[in-house]
């Protein structure tokens, strides 16, 4: 599936709502579980506002990505174990821009505020570095399933995604 740069991103415009829609859900989760479960202070509206920039933020960083980097550069299909090392980079990579990006929303809630973005950043989690692994965990987790598609879409090429998934392998 060769495109040319315009084709890439006429592509990539179709599936920036989709993707966005996807970590958006998932991020408001975070957002209602860190109010709800783990009883932090109550921010209101604006953490859930927070929540889906930081998801479109997230989703055009990801698909800026494909576009630039696309997913047959990275590994080679002839060699099994490129394609689960190709997923497992773009997996970490992608929770980790996740977490930074979770930084910099906890440092402009501060901000809004006005009690320093610095700070703010830095009271993230509490500083408890087990909830914030424990986030970029999460964050992985949320990553891989939409980044293994897009490897799959890629090794489907033309054919469909489900007859390639159904095949029978010898």
């Amino acid at each position: 599936m060769k495109f040319s740069f315009l084709g890439r991103m006429k592509e990539t415009l179709k599936e920036l709502p989709i993707v966005a829609t996807y970590l958006s859900l998932w991020f408001c989760a975070i957002t209602f579980y860190n109010q709800a479960a783990v009883h932090m202070p109550e921010k209101g509206i604006e953490s859930y506002g927070f929540a889906v920039i930081q998801a479109l933020v997230m989703a055009k960083i990801m698909l800026t990505v494909e576009m630039i980097v696309p997913v047959g550069v990275i590994f080679k299909p002839s060699v099994k174990f490129t394609i689960y090392l190709a997923i497992l980079v773009r997996t970490t990579l992608g929770s980790i821009v996740a977490l930074l990006l979770r930084y910099s929303a906890a440092g402009t809630e501060g901000f809004f505020k006005h009690q320093g973005f610095v700070e703010s950043m830095l009271n993230f989690c509490d500083g408890d570095i087990a909830h914030i692994l424990a986030l970029t965990c999460l964050y992985w987790l949320i990553v891989l399933p939409y980044i293994a598609y897009r490897f799959l879409l890629h090794l489907a090429g033309n054919t469909d995604l489900a007859s390639y998934l159904l095949e029978k392998r010898p």
